[in-house]
């Protein structure tokens, strides 16, 4: 079984140089802030430009079986949405639809429940994009409705949040990272350089008393090729859920595969945003890595054009298929834009 460490600090460690490592620290941060501030006004005189597709063909990929173990009887996936987005044209386009925002629970037979990606957050569903930080609240429409949060349609469905022992971070945007701190007594999996972010300073959404377990996960050190994919772990050793290496979306992207007993399901978060991206070479403008964005999202065209499993983008809950008694879609209604309030 390959383990993922504990990087959670020792809050009551001490330093003799505390006091200048305080002062190298508040440095550092004032560099960090204005390299970002720089970075942003990059960014926005960029996007001011007329918007122009950025197609990036990407490399080749060579066809894999998956080679998963026997899937574990009474593992199931259960799906959610909450609320819907839909993206500035300058960053995707003209005309950009409404999209799903999506939720996941995985019912695990020995390891309680898995949540992958955590929908849109309480201020959303009362505010909408007006509650996003800048610029995201500038470059995205975002409705929710009260009392249709994650945690509020988990209870409807009768899955108990105590239940849940792992949360599974895609990337860490606000609409995957919402109701974070719902889930502060389990184990939080995510990405490179994700603790810092979400733990650390006055944005995290952790009370002081609350502070989960984080990990980050070690696909470099102890990733292997899995099917398509260069880098994946089997997270409880079972074979029941691997979790994948994205990045290109954002430098910290993780996709999971659940090994379904009616058939492997592939969550990829952002790295594949909708079906319509997945069948066009056009990475748009919300690429952090172009070259590993069209990468991954030709790994997964392999992998969904060998019907080895079902894809699951991050913002797409069209083309799920039949129902399976091991995939349960929560409130179906509410996939379609048209449950929340959106304008046109």
């Amino acid at each position: 079984m390959q383990t993922i460490p504990d990087t959670r600090a020792d809050a009551h460690s001490t330093n003799p140089s505390a006091e200048e490592g305080v002062a190298k620290t508040r440095s550092s941060r004032w560099i960090a802030l204005g390299a970002a501030l720089a970075a942003a006004v990059v960014a926005l005189v960029g996007l001011a430009l007329p918007y122009r597709p950025i197609p990036v063909p990407g490399p080749d990929v060579t066809p894999a079986p998956l080679g998963l173990p026997e899937p574990l009887s009474g593992l199931k996936l259960h799906v959610f949405n909450t609320g819907a987005n839909r993206m500035s044209s300058l960053l995707v386009g003209p005309a950009p639809p409404w999209r799903a925002v999506p939720a996941f629970v995985v019912e695990h037979p020995t390891h309680g429940l898995i949540v992958f990606d955590l929908g849109l957050s309480h201020e959303v569903a009362e505010h909408g994009e007006d509650a996003l930080p800048a610029p995201m609240g500038w470059l995205m429409e975002s409705r929710g409705r009260v009392g249709w949060t994650l945690e509020k349609q988990m209870a409807e469905a009768g899955l108990a949040i105590r239940a849940v022992e792992h949360v599974v971070i895609s990337h860490l945007h606000e609409d995957h990272t919402g109701v974070a701190s719902e889930f502060a007594h389990a184990a939080f999996l995510a990405g490179p350089e994700t603790r810092s972010r979400m733990i650390e300073g006055s944005h995290s959404p952790f009370a002081p008393d609350a502070i989960p377990e984080w990990r980050e996960i070690p696909f470099e050190n102890e990733g292997e090729p899995l099917g398509p994919f260069d880098s994946s772990i089997d997270l409880f050793g079972d074979g029941s859920i691997r979790l994948i290496a994205g990045g290109g979306h954002t430098p910290e992207g993780v996709m999971m595969l659940v090994n379904l007993e009616s058939g492997p399901v592939l969550l990829t978060g952002d790295a594949v945003v909708h079906h319509d991206w997945l069948a066009s070479d056009d990475v748009e403008r919300i690429a952090s890595d172009r070259l590993r964005a069209a990468t991954l999202r030709n790994q997964v065209r392999t992998l969904q054009a060998s019907g080895a499993a079902l894809v699951i983008p991050g913002h797409d809950l069209r083309h799920l298929g039949p129902a399976r008694p091991e995939l349960i879609l929560h409130a179906p209604e509410r996939f379609a834009p048209t449950a929340w309030p959106i304008d046109g």
